[in-house]
């Protein structure tokens, strides 16, 4: 679902290899990461399904509790942090309440109708010409 392309659009690259290196390499642990991604979406899932094409929020509130586990990790969570878990944790309420999408739509474009505007019913009389002659 998402990334490190994903993470990398709300943290830095030296933040999430920070984050992720619990040993002090200071290499970035694709394992750690991994693991976080997992943790996020275990978390999603347990109040709704996953689509195959998530909306941007979604795929954003993925990201940030993936984020937030792994500043979990590293003992770095705020009340700040926690406060904006709870934020996450409504959002997610909602979609599960079906008050918000959690997919993308592909909506078919409208195609234009073929039909005359100007149609009219006539009937058949014969036109009466007297007096014009």
């Amino acid at each position: 679902m998402i990334t490190n392309e994903d993470l990398l659009k709300e943290i830095s690259q030296k933040e999430l290899t920070e984050l992720s290196d619990l040993n002090g390499t200071g290499e970035l642990n694709q394992e750690v990461i991994n693991d976080a991604i997992n943790d996020a979406i275990s978390f999603i899932n347990s109040f709704i399904s996953i689509p195959d094409n998530p909306t941007p929020l979604l795929k954003n509130i993925a990201c940030e509790l993936t984020i937030w586990e792994l500043r979990k990790r590293n003992d770095l969570t705020t009340q700040k942090s926690k406060e904006r878990l709870k934020e996450l944790e409504n959002y997610l309420l909602k979609m599960a309440a079906k008050k918000m999408p959690t997919k993308i739509e592909e909506q078919e474009i409208a195609k234009p109708k073929t039909s005359n505007f100007f149609s009219f019913k006539h009937k058949k009389r014969k036109l009466n010409t007297k007096g014009y002659r």
